[in-house]
């Protein structure tokens, strides 16, 4: 397992036995506070506290562990971080709840690696950024400037497009793909790079930009997504009603899929080369084969497809994109991804990222830990009942911790056994 950034070490613990964020509630007293504030401020000398320098670090820390894998996958997805109650904090934008309304919150860009050999996910990095700061420039506005649009603040956009200093959802995203990629392929030989991304990155911009760097993809894509095929009604033909050069249909006796099972149902996969990539359409048939789902799933890659093994394996990869939503729920339920109470952006910056970090060493719990006398009694005493996994591990540490303060506080005011005995008898606690 990896070591820790020196800077970052004490934070990290902090946070992974506390599975919080908050840097009052992680501190055993107000001098640690002030501490720990001046870590995440970046203030203490030789700080190695920043989104830079922990990505390098966990780039790094990717290299060495995936360094003898031929063809890696890298997941892309954005993650909000979500604070309604934070109208003060510096540079605060807006995001969406889960319902769909407008909240305060901050972005962020996420890649997560797997490999064929190695199914253990390797966090890869982290970038945080505001649609309210002040060189964020939406890509509406860059659209209406190419128009010549006028809209108001026009001439202020302009100056911050021209000048190139500006920042948004798809240069940050272009961004990510480039120096993840170059990095991976600097420190490992002869590696192929695979880009899985949402179906809300299906652009022709980031086709061609992956293309490009001579890396392959796989995104799904929009249902409104058109081809450049004038149909019968004169319009040009939308893929998802366009009919395929090649079909065929796997059968299955029972399918899982989140909340829903079929029984004795088949998969149909079609495909067809385009110009710039080849879609591939699954759809899910039931026994008497109508489809599940309104709409079938379209997937667009520039890898070659000849055979119905090499679209299926397309789709198989595609699926695997659901592993990073996991590592989400993980950073927010157990290490409090969302919790920060400080108010500078740098600050929130640096928080974001270290807890991405804290997850990180987390995550490489994997099958070599899962025997180890320690690593077992840690999910143990999660409540794993035999399973060893994080989540586990992660509550067994917060009952150790939580252990070491009540001894610590017992030692400290001298408490008697006896009086021990009357406070768990108070409170019901079985021991």
């Amino acid at each position: 397992m990896h070591q820790p950034l020196k800077n970052v070490s004490n934070i990290l613990s902090k946070i992974i036995s506390h599975g919080s964020t908050k840097l009052f509630s992680i501190s055993e007293d107000a001098n640690e506070y002030k501490k720990l504030k001046r870590t995440i401020n970046g203030d203490n000398k030789n700080s190695d506290v920043s989104p830079d320098i922990i990505n390098k670090a966990l780039m790094e820390q990717a290299c060495e562990k995936l360094k003898n894998e031929q063809s890696i996958i890298l997941i892309h997805d954005p993650s909000d971080i979500r604070k309604p109650y934070s109208s003060e904090a510096e540079d605060i934008g807006k995001v969406r709840d889960l319902n769909g309304r407008i909240i305060n919150g901050y972005s962020t860009h996420n890649v997560i690696a797997l490999s064929d050999k190695q199914q253990e996910i390797t966090l890869i990095s982290n970038v945080t950024y505001s649609n309210k700061s002040s060189n964020f420039l939406h890509q509406d506005t860059i659209h209406k400037l190419d128009k010549n649009i006028e809209f108001s603040g026009k001439d202020t956009a302009k100056n911050l497009y021209q000048s190139k200093d500006y920042f948004n959802k798809k240069t940050i995203t272009k961004e990510e793909i480039r120096k993840s990629s170059e990095a991976l392929k600097e420190g490992i030989k002869s590696v192929s790079i695979t880009h899985i991304l949402d179906r809300e990155f299906d652009d022709n911009d980031y086709i061609q930009y992956i293309n490009e760097l001579n890396d392959q993809f796989i995104i799904r894509s929009k249902k409104s997504r058109t081809l450049d095929i004038i149909n019968k009604d004169n319009k040009k033909q939308k893929l998802i009603s366009y009919d395929f050069a090649n079909f065929s249909s796997i059968k299955f006796q029972k399918l899982s899929i989140k909340n829903k099972t079929i029984q004795d149902g088949s998969i149909k996969v079609e495909w067809d080369k385009f110009d710039d990539f080849t879609a591939i359409k699954i759809s899910i048939l039931d026994r008497n084969n109508c489809n599940i789902y309104d709409d079938s799933m379209l997937l667009l890659t520039n890898q070659n497809i000849d055979t119905l093994e090499q679209a299926y394996s397309i789709y198989k990869n595609y699926l695997k994109r659901s592993k990073i939503e996991y590592v989400f729920k993980f950073l927010k339920d157990g290490l409090g991804w969302e919790d920060m109470q400080v108010q500078d952006y740098k600050a929130i910056e640096n928080l974001i990222s270290i807890a991405f970090y804290a997850a990180s060493y987390l995550y490489e719990i994997g099958k070599e830990y899962a025997h180890d006398d320690y690593t077992v009694m840690l999910a143990s005493l999660g409540d794993g009942k035999g399973k060893v996994t994080r989540h586990f591990i992660l509550k067994g540490i917060h009952v150790v911790m939580n252990y070491c303060k009540f001894e610590l506080h017992r030692r400290k005011h001298n408490l008697s056994d006896e009086f021990v005995d009357g406070l768990k008898n108070a409170f019901t606690v079985e021991y």
